[in-house]
């Protein structure tokens, strides 16, 4: 299902049954790599065996590049990149006792205007 026949529907699926509304939501909304494979294959012309190194390799180019601490940019899709979250206090929650919590780096996503464009038209 795409995620364009979302649309109003999950308005009302939600009304009247709020577990399905989430089962529909996730159901219609993900796609795991192997699905992305079939679809890219089908729509290249090409086996999914064959293009399944081609895929990984993106992939693990992609790791290595933010571990190495660089951005990914890719025109009219986004920009792949790492944020560095401060070290801050905290508490424990059982005990009252504080903590330090460790800065930590998070991949994030940043979409390009032409997708975003693409994805609200």
């Amino acid at each position: 299902m795409e995620l364009k026949k979302l649309g109003k529907d999950y308005k009302n699926c939600y009304k009247h049954a709020p577990q399905k509304f989430f089962q529909y939501l996730f159901t219609a909304a993900f796609m795991n790599k192997k699905q992305l494979l079939q679809v890219m294959a089908s729509d290249i012309g090409v086996s999914q065996s064959q293009l399944k190194p081609q895929l990984e390799q993106i992939l693990i180019q992609l790791h290595k590049a933010l571990a190495e601490g660089e951005k990914v940019y890719l025109p009219q899709f986004g920009t792949f990149e790492l944020r560095y979250h401060l070290a801050k206090n905290g508490r424990n929650p059982q005990t009252g006792e504080s903590i330090e919590i460790l800065g930590f780096n998070q991949p994030s996503f940043k979409p390009a205007p032409a997708f975003k464009k693409y994805i609200n038209p």
